[in-house]
């Protein structure tokens, strides 16, 4: 379960499938393993299908002490800034390759807590880019696609 699917696996490809509420004990031990799974592995961001799971549920900290996971399930961009910044960007499932992927400075995204309450928040900078790149992964695609 710990294993990271890895480019060209297809099952990257697929776009997640939406999760029922409640929560479900699958589903919180998913979310837990995500996590570990991201710190394992110096991630910043993990979507549920890189590691098997074809659940719209992302997991990211992006804080420097690594100790502040933030939940997403159901993730939406309500908006985006036209505003757009090129960076590189790796991913745990394209390892060793680095991609120029243009994104917006900030997003808008509603999102339902691991505590089963909607949320709303305005991300900006790298916040921002992890969000977009997760979704990407949760929407069936890689920032290798971008190249």
């Amino acid at each position: 379960m710990d294993d990271i699917v890895k480019y060209p696996d297809k099952f990257l490809h697929r776009p997640t499938e939406e999760v029922w509420l409640p929560l479900n004990e699958d589903h919180k031990n998913l979310i837990k393993n995500m996590i570990k799974v991201m710190y394992e592995n110096n991630g910043i961001g993990l979507a549920a299908n890189q590691i098997g799971f074809s659940d719209k549920i992302f997991v990211m900290d992006v804080s420097n002490e690594k100790n502040k996971p933030q939940v997403f399930i159901n993730p939406k961009i309500m908006k985006e800034a036209k505003e757009k910044l090129t960076y590189a960007e790796g991913c745990l499932s394209c390892p060793g390759k680095l991609v120029n992927v243009r994104r917006s400075i900030y997003v808008g995204l509603e999102w339902i807590c691991e505590h089963g309450k909607k949320q709303y928040k305005t991300f900006y900078h790298l916040p921002a880019r992890v969000v977009q790149h997760e979704m990407d992964h949760l929407n069936g695609k890689l920032c290798i696609d971008y190249a």
